[in-house]
């Protein structure tokens, strides 16, 4: 296939007519006039060329704490290509349900590339034999999370692992003294979440972390003075969609449980103001129906989690075009940074690497609704008005969606770290 009359976006962020050759699941060739009779030709009318998005947080049919997500692995990877993600990072247990191989064979019905994440609190051999797979991003918890406890001393340690086995460590970084100190005894309204959990919760962990990591990201950093003092060095910003769309005000909406998250949301202006700081945008997609977040309307029996990843690409180019911020830089968050810092072969327009892409339409506009999107039965950007639409979705070298429709039945693949 050759995809002609496209536009693509160098580094320098200027726009330049180009055309691009794939062979099976490759992009064969960047150029301009590449002529071959016998190849199928895509005219992409003008539009942008994009590198498909990379999400590297997702929860995907999520079965190990006390409320499941609503969704299947089919829905969200479909809702994912749908709006421009052709690969998503999710997370497996080392020695505990759900395990690296349980949730390999959970995500054989993916329409996205897929890779995973592995929690971790300690060393075990069984680490080991999964980094020796190809799988070298751990996350570190450092609250309770999913029967998991952990310390300083066991970051230490793992720290020492992973910089001899040459990956990272990704951590959700909260203060769960604080935490707990704070909650105890509460019970009532949901700004009680955002209350217990404040910025000197995301603050204290940072600065442990920075003691400590030698590789490290820091997941979905949501305070801006985070940004000031991460040590980016050693240590990556990762920043996710709801925190850089939604601030503390939902907390005065009578429906304020169903924009709970951990941590919760504050005040994305503080994270715009430094997106030079940030290395990468995620979602933490978490897809609850409406029932499931009702059900856990009073704290401390909340539902933490937004359905994201079909909204992450097109929310995100709309606040850079607005911005007026560099679509180059837009493109390095969503695609080329998370899949260069987990060794994957995708998420840029170059030869050799997966034609994984996408064609957005920029003459097109719609607002974001439960009948315009395809997550969940609700959604938390409600009227939100997109600049662009996603037109079609590429998925190693396969057109999967066209005109806003699935048009291919074939799955995605399991990506592993090929130490970029």
């Amino acid at each position: 296939m050759i995809i002609k009359n496209v536009k693509l976006i160098t580094e320098e962020n200027k726009v330049i007519e180009a055309e691009v050759k794939i062979e099976g699941e490759r992009i064969a060739k960047v150029g301009k006039n590449i002529q071959d009779s016998s190849e199928e030709i895509l005219n992409g009318n003008g539009k942008l060329l994009l590198p498909g998005g990379v999400d590297n947080h997702v929860h995907i049919y999520k079965r190990y704490l006390k409320v499941p997500t609503s969704d299947d692995v089919r829905r969200s990877t479909e809702a994912a290509v749908l709006g421009g993600t052709t690969t998503v990072i999710d997370f497996a247990f080392v020695d505990r349900e759900p395990n690296l191989d349980e949730r390999i064979e959970q995500f054989k019905d993916s329409v996205t590339n897929y890779s995973f994440h592995i929690f971790a609190n300690k060393i075990s051999e069984e680490l080991s034999k999964i980094f020796d797979r190809g799988f070298k991003s751990v996350k570190f918890m450092m609250i309770e999370y999913g029967g998991l406890k952990s310390n300083l001393y066991d970051l230490v340690k793992l720290n020492e692992f992973v910089e001899k086995r040459g990956g990272y460590i990704m951590v959700h970084a909260e203060d769960e003294e604080l935490i707990k100190a704070l909650s105890e005894g509460k019970k009532g309204e949901p700004l009680l979440h955002m209350l217990t959990r404040p910025e000197e919760s995301e603050l204290a962990a940072v600065a442990r972390v920075n003691a400590i990591v030698s590789r490290g990201l820091i997941a979905h950093t949501s305070v801006g003075r985070s940004l000031d003092i991460i040590d980016q060095n050693r240590i990556k910003a990762e920043v996710v969609l709801h925190h850089l769309i939604l601030d503390k005000s939902v907390f005065n909406r009578k429906d304020s449980y169903m924009f709970v998250t951990s941590p919760p949301v504050r005040d994305p202006e503080e994270l715009w103001r430094r997106i030079d700081k940030i290395f990468m945008i995620a979602t933490d997609h978490n897809w609850f129906d409406r029932d499931v977040k009702e059900a856990h309307k009073e704290f401390p029996d909340l539902v933490p989690g937004l359905p994201g990843v079909e909204l992450r690409v097109p929310i995100i180019i709309t606040e850079f075009i607005k911005r007026r911020l560099p679509l180059s830089r837009a493109v390095k968050l969503l695609s080329e940074n998370p899949a260069k810092f987990n060794g994957l072969d995708t998420g840029i327009i170059k030869e050799g690497y997966r034609a994984d892409l996408i064609l957005y339409d920029l003459n097109t506009k719609w607002k974001i609704s439960v009948d315009t999107t395809h997550m969940a039965d609700w959604t938390p950007y409600e009227g939100y008005e997109v600049i662009g639409k996603v037109d079609i979705t590429i998925v190693n070298g396969e057109i999967v969606v066209e005109n806003g429709e699935i048009v291919s039945q074939k799955r995605g693949q399991l990506l592993y770290n090929h130490d970029l």
